[in-house]
């Protein structure tokens, strides 16, 4: 596709009132391993006919535009949670990027995200532990999975938590994330601080307040090779 035939599709593509049939016939245009206008795979409201041809696109890249559309619905992007290639799910679980603080991201379903951080490909579950797109629900169920990672990234989303929720993080086999959930607790429970400033590492992480905990959160993190393998 030479330039300005790609330049001509782009404004085509980024016609709202576009036909469905021109639609599916932009689609069509990545079928000889080209890619169709980034535009008509980032469209609000497609229909199931134009999501089915992404779906099936045999190029990876247009799969992995569509998995981070912030227009496209949840539900729909949530189809790609079986793609073949882990980089169209790792693309899934992350969502979409959003560079304005304003933008609202409608989240994956919990009932997708549930599958996505027990997936095969490490990548994917990481992409899905750093999505900022995670419903507080699905934060939740982490606390108790039995990945560390995940009760990792649990800890981290402290304040989200119930008290219940919070109640077995203390006690985790994993020393990196019972060391983060103390570093949590230490900014509100006396008895915890106490335990914390017998240590002289501990006492200048507990007196450090919640920006420098954040650091140490990560820095903890960044010790266990647990973590790392989630």
């Amino acid at each position: 596709m030479v330039a300005l035939h790609a330049s001509a599709l782009d404004g085509v593509a980024r016609n709202p009132a576009l036909p469905t049939p021109l639609l599916l016939r932009l689609l069509a245009f990545g079928a000889d391993g080209d890619r169709p206008p980034r535009d008509v795979l980032h469209r609000a409201k497609l229909p199931e006919s134009a999501v089915a041809l992404i779906l099936a696109h045999p190029n990876p890249g247009v799969r992995i535009d569509f998995a981070m559309s912030a227009r496209a619905e949840p539900a729909q992007r949530a189809r790609l949670a079986d793609d073949p290639s882990p980089k169209v799910r790792a693309a899934l679980a992350y969502g979409p990027e959003v560079y304005d603080p304003r933008a609202k991201v409608a989240p994956l379903p919990d009932a997708v995200c549930a599958p996505l951080l027990d997936d095969p490909d490490h990548s994917v579950r990481a992409a899905l532990l750093d999505s900022p797109h995670l419903t507080p629900t699905s934060v939740a169920a982490m606390a108790t999975h039995h990945r560390e990672a995940a009760r990792w990234e649990a800890v981290r989303a402290w304040d989200a938590l119930s008290a219940g929720e919070r109640s077995a993080l203390p006690a985790d086999p994993d020393p990196g994330v019972r060391r983060a959930t103390e570093l949590q607790e230490c900014q509100r429970d006396t008895r915890v601080t106490a335990s914390l400033l017998r240590d002289p590492k501990s006492a200048a992480e507990a007196l450090s307040g919640p920006a420098r905990v954040a650091q140490q959160l990560t820095a903890v993190r960044r010790e266990s090779p647990a973590l790392h393998g989630g």
